[in-house]
């Protein structure tokens, strides 16, 4: 019983999922290294992160079947992704190259 436990709370506290490309490989590349990093998160920030994640990931495929919208979501991968190398509770680890 305590070995079950044990696994659960390891479980629920690494995330352990893989987000689906989103074609634009600027925000590919976001979504890759801020999966990787989140787990060094504190437990209470990790849940956040891993919502934040997915509903960011979603939100980008959708967008960028959309022309109009995809060179605005380059720009906004690409700044979001310089800014939590400077200003994350991650920044150390999404400074990686």
């Amino acid at each position: 019983m305590k070995y079950r436990l044990a696994c659960l709370f390891v479980l629920a506290a690494t995330p352990a999922f893989a987000v689906d490309p989103t074609g634009i490989p600027q925000c590919d590349a976001l979504l890759k290294r801020y999966e990787a990093c989140s787990s060094l998160l504190s437990p209470k920030q990790v849940h956040a992160a891993q919502k934040e994640l997915l509903d960011g990931a979603m939100g980008m495929r959708a967008a960028a079947g959309d022309p109009k919208l995809r060179p605005d979501l380059e720009r906004y991968c690409t700044d979001r992704f310089e800014q939590m190398k400077k200003e994350s509770d991650i920044k150390e680890c999404m400074s990686k190259p």
